[in-house]
């Protein structure tokens, strides 16, 4: 597996831990689960199920199409771009009581870099999935790519 996929599905699992974590406390201290609930769904939704979705396309896609990913710095950019928004928009939520301006700006920074790496990722998907050139032949697939 490549270390683009990897690094994607590593933080995933590190969101997932923290979103875990996030939960029992909730379940200890009911009151933090009120203030803390968005936090919660950041790290489950943003940075659990989508940062794995990203380590997983990454790796399958291009052996579903039969084409290597070809933007390959774009693609790792990509990949930095949703685990920083996911780090931003998680710190916004977590300082957005004792200081509104600040989370605000880290909640929209964090927002704008999700999208921004949700259209790239969506893009390199399309761009493997509806290329109309011929397919590779398997064995250039077995190849790891970065």
């Amino acid at each position: 597996m490549s270390q683009l996929s990897l690094r994607c599905i590593r933080a995933a699992f590190l969101a997932l831990a923290a979103g875990i974590l996030l939960g029992i406390s909730f379940a200890l201290n009911r009151a933090l689960g009120v203030q803390l609930r968005p936090l919660h769904a950041e790290l489950n939704l943003w940075g659990w199920v989508t940062l794995l979705i990203y380590g997983m396309g990454y790796h399958m896609l291009p052996r579903f199409s039969g084409r290597p990913l070809k933007p390959v710095r774009l693609a790792a950019a990509q990949s930095w771009l949703a685990i920083g928004g996911v780090a931003a928009a998680s710190l916004g939520w977590l300082i957005q009581t004792p200081l509104p301006t600040a989370g605000r700006i880290l909640l929209a920074a964090g927002g704008l870099a999700q999208l921004a790496a949700a259209l790239i990722f969506a893009s390199l998907g399309a761009g493997l999935l509806f290329d109309r050139r011929p397919q590779l032949a398997a064995r250039h697939l077995r190849k790891e790519q970065p």
